[in-house]
């Protein structure tokens, strides 16, 4: 039995998805398949935010994680939260692949019309499973 996780968007290794369900195993440890969203299936749970799912020890490395986003987003007014956190150096060491274990996280500070920070400007993540 597999669970699946839908966002707006989803950051998988060095891609960024629209409309994709990320996989995981029914412990919610694996990642199984990343697959386009096509419908409404069960055992599927909506995500606010980007979806991104990393290895075990980013836990550690969480702080490091907001901090150097916030710095990125604060150097490059124009660039998107995204794109920001695809360029991430603690997200590049720690993301995780098809077959690996994971922890999946969503970055929820996101305004959709800009793709930046909303007016509080502070980052924000949450760990899913």
């Amino acid at each position: 039995m597999k669970k699946g996780y839908f966002s707006h968007r989803l950051c998988f290794g060095d891609r960024l998805l629209d409309k994709h369900i990320l996989y995981l195993s029914a412990d919610g440890r694996t990642i199984l398949d990343v697959l386009p969203f096509q419908r409404e299936i069960s055992l599927t749970t909506f995500c606010e935010g980007i979806l991104f799912p990393v290895s075990a020890g980013f836990e550690a490395k969480e702080q490091q994680f907001v901090d150097t986003l916030q710095q990125q987003l604060e150097a490059d007014t124009t660039l998107p939260v995204a794109d920001a956190l695809l360029a991430n150096p603690v997200y590049t060491c720690y993301k995780a692949e098809k077959g690996e274990e994971c922890r999946l996280y969503a970055l929820t500070s996101i305004d959709w019309l800009t793709g930046r920070l909303p007016r509080t400007g502070k980052v924000c993540i949450r760990r899913v499973v």
